[in-house]
């Protein structure tokens, strides 16, 4: 039996953008394509792991999703809702860019954009363990293989796709071609922090921005970035500037100050960006890869190692 979800967004939002950061970011790109208009989005559902999938379609103003795997209609509608930062009134986000004419010509470049997040902490945590030393190309190969061998089967609309594996079967994983031994334990170790609800995004978000984060440097393989990742993208955070060198860098050259402004200088900017920092970080990262940041553009490799 099939149902359907639907949320209205508050504020601005283009599908059109949300679509296009989903197809272009490895950690989402394994999410399945229709014949029709639709498009299958398919997660481990927050706190039972049931593998659901949605079709999903943006019609007269309103995001509309027709779910298998569940009659839990409402967690699905919570957990699409904050996988594309719907589950946040966004009336007021265009005043940031009134405030600071600089994001202000980013929002006119990219409007409607909001943050397209990791589908849950759990899978965040996964991706984190999979990317560690090599590109996001080889993880997505990797995660796609991942799915492949272990991930679940649904029929969304008219798509056949797979989901993300429970963490109750990643918790048997024994090996995947071309993930080393040392991943494949630290996987069943995500598993296990999942299956233990350390990696509950309500948990993490409740805790805040600074335990949220620390709850899960004890699992495996998840340093300061990873934790600062897993609470951020994986928890639809909307008031957080993260320290992250590529955002930094794209935030002191659309002001031009140049690619490492000091940390007094990111908390100027910054502030009159509030409540919505977060979202100014992702607008800034999604405008480099467009080429709207030409100082950053081509350079987040050199970028990154400098700031190490």
């Amino acid at each position: 039996m099939q149902h359907e979800i639907r949320i209205e967004p508050r504020g601005p939002f283009s599908w059109e953008s949300a679509l296009d950061v989903l197809g272009n970011f490895p950690p989402t790109r394994h999410q399945g394509r229709s014949a029709s208009n639709a498009v299958p989005l398919t997660f481990p559902l927050d706190g039972s792991f049931r593998p659901v999938g949605t079709a999903l379609r943006f019609e007269e103003g309103v995001l509309r999703g027709e779910v298998a795997g569940t009659d839990d209609l409402e967690a699905v509608e919570r957990q699409v809702a904050r996988i594309f930062s719907l589950d946040h009134d966004g009336s007021n986000y265009p005043a940031v860019g009134e405030r600071d004419p600089a994001i202000g010509r980013l929002m006119s470049a990219l409007p409607g954009l909001r943050p397209v997040c990791f589908t849950s902490p759990y899978e965040t945590a996964a991706w984190g363990v999979i990317s560690q030393r090599i590109s996001m190309r080889q993880a997505a190969v990797l995660k796609d293989r991942l799915i492949a061998d272990l991930g679940h089967a649904l029929r969304v609309g008219d798509a056949d796709v797979r989901c993300f594996p429970a963490p109750q079967r990643l918790l048997q994983l024994e090996g995947v071609a071309g993930l080393s031994q040392e991943k494949v334990g630290r996987l069943r170790g995500v598993a296990k922090a999942a299956l233990e609800g350390l990696l509950d995004a309500e948990r993490l978000r409740a805790l805040g921005h600074e335990a949220g984060p620390a709850s899960v440097l004890a699992i495996p393989g998840i340093g300061p970035f990873w934790s600062q990742g897993i609470y951020l993208r994986g928890c639809g955070i909307v008031d957080v500037f993260p320290k992250e060198p590529l955002s930094i860098a794209a935030l002191g050259e659309v002001h031009g100050l140049g690619d490492h402004p000091d940390p007094a200088t990111v908390e100027r900017l910054t502030e009159p960006y509030r409540p919505f920092r977060m979202w100014v970080s992702f607008l800034l990262r999604v405008s480099v890869n467009r080429g709207l940041v030409p100082g950053v553009a081509g350079r987040e490799g050199a970028i990154r190692r400098a700031a190490r």
